[in-house]
């Protein structure tokens, strides 16, 4: 953008305010001479207002590094004025104190686990045992029982044969006395049977026969309840086999939970991730602009500041008087004295919604209202953080426009706004045109004029006291 700051010309000195008139003579008449003005080359031109400010540089983005952790600095790695990356390690603390709690409960760990799983594989080894007699029939308790019901069965069998054989004897005692007796009624001879030896030899043969099948009939009902004596005492044995290895199964289920160690692994893990946090890092990349954590001193709360050195931002304010000229995104122009007559063109990116002094919850008197606002500086400008700028913040901006000095306009009789310019005359010479023009924006030492007749090159006279259309002027370009 070209840019020039036209500064009106200084008049040519002149022998008396107003227009003056030089003149000789020439066969006696006399002769009007010109009058020497400055002038300016008319071309067209940016014009801006600014407004100027003051403010010192920041970092656009500022990062705090705290800790929470109450143990000793052992080792800070970082300088003011070091560059970091992101992950870099700032400072590492002395956390040997939480290092030995975590090997006593990682060798206390150890020891419980290794005890638990004796404890799992003796109640494992105590079921399978259980269980594999069960199977095989092998369990002793069991064993037992299954023997006495064998032998009850094999008593029941006996006493069963002993009643049939009693039975047969009863049967043929029985069968050898009503013979006999038949025998003797007919024979006739069924007197005196009380004196019969036979007779009382086969009724004594009847009673052992009975009194023999009543003592096997007893002894099978014996027997049957031995048997079913030892039926529920297999029984039994059975339920207590199972409830048995029911029991065992609970063992291993008790001893399995007595493996599960969480609350201590929980516990080692929480002060092993405590230990990661020793090393303090750089949470982003920047510059280090402030340390202020110290070997052997406790490393908690602030430890260090960065600062984002490569995007700058200037801090300024603006007062409540100008806050209505200027927008977001309006273009500042930067100078230091640091970086010499170079110009930096920033942005206005930041304006506080309150004044600085309410910001603070107090009210301003007696004089006016600061907004803290904030310019964006472009990467690549040289200018570090803490350096005071200067700031011309562009509120409005004309391009491409033809402009003269507020001095150069005058007013017609009309009350038309106007400018003298100095063209060639008919013999030679310049002669003083009013031009009328329209006026526009207008800063400290420029005025916009345009006008359908305005070129780039027209000669304008910067000083319109006493010139008059058609007076002869001697041009003196000043600018």
């Amino acid at each position: 953008m070209k840019k020039i700051i036209a500064i009106a010309g200084a008049v040519v000195v002149m022998l008396a305010l107003g227009v003056v008139f030089l003149s000789g003579t020439l066969g006696g008449e006399e002769i009007e001479r010109p009058v020497p003005v400055g002038t300016l080359t008319l071309e067209r031109q940016d014009l801006e207002i600014t407004l100027s400010l003051t403010g010192t540089v920041y970092s656009a983005q500022s990062t705090e590094v705290h800790s929470t952790l109450h143990f000793p600095v052992e080792t800070v790695n970082v300088r003011v004025g070091d560059r970091v990356e992101e992950g870099d390690v700032l400072a590492v603390l002395d956390m040997s104190a939480i290092e030995m709690d975590v090997r006593q409960l990682q060798a206390g760990l150890s020891a419980a686990q290794a005890a638990a799983n004796q404890s799992l594989n003796a109640a494992r080894n105590a079921m399978e045992a259980a269980q594999r007699g069960i199977e095989t029939g092998n369990d002793p308790a069991l064993m037992s029982a299954r023997f006495g019901v064998s032998s009850a069965m094999v008593a029941v069998e006996a006493a069963d044969a002993q009643l049939l054989s009693a039975g047969a004897a009863l049967h043929n005692a029985r069968s050898d006395l009503r013979e006999y007796r038949s025998e003797r009624r007919r024979t006739g001879d069924d007197r005196y049977e009380d004196f019969d030896p036979v007779l009382s030899q086969l009724r004594g043969a009847v009673v052992a026969a009975e009194a023999a099948h009543t003592s096997a009939r007893n002894n099978l009902e014996m027997a049957n309840e031995n048997l079913r004596i030892a039926q529920e005492s297999y029984q039994a044995a059975q339920v207590l086999s199972d409830d048995l290895l029911v029991a065992h199964q609970d063992i291993v289920s008790g001893a399995q939970v007595g493996t599960n160690f969480s609350d201590m692994q929980i516990a080692i893990q929480q002060l092993q991730d405590e230990l990661k946090k020793a090393e303090i890092l750089s949470p982003a990349t920047g510059t280090v602009t402030a340390v202020i954590a110290e070997e052997g001193a406790m490393g908690t709360g602030l430890l260090f500041v960065l600062q984002d050195a490569d995007n700058l931002i200037v801090k300024t304010n603006i007062r409540e008087l100008d806050i209505a000229t200027v927008t977001l995104g309006d273009r500042v122009d930067i100078r230091a004295d640091a970086t010499g007559s170079e110009v930096f063109a920033g942005t206005l990116t930041r304006i506080a919604p309150t004044s600085i002094q309410m910001a603070h919850g107090t009210g301003q008197q007696g004089s006016y209202a600061e907004f803290e606002s904030e310019v964006t500086v472009p990467q690549g400008s040289g200018l570090r953080i803490g350096m005071n700028a200067r700031l011309s913040l562009v509120t409005q901006h004309r391009g491409d426009v033809f402009a003269v000095p507020a001095g150069a306009l005058t007013t017609n009789e009309q009350g038309d706004r106007i400018i003298f310019v100095a063209v060639p005359g008919e013999g030679g010479g310049y002669i003083a045109q009013a031009l009328p023009v329209t006026t526009g924006l207008q800063t400290q030492q420029l005025v916009e004029v345009s006008a359908q007749t305005l070129t780039d090159g027209v000669l304008v006279i910067t000083d319109t006291r006493g010139i008059q259309p058609g007076r002869l002027v001697a041009p003196q370009v000043n600018g």
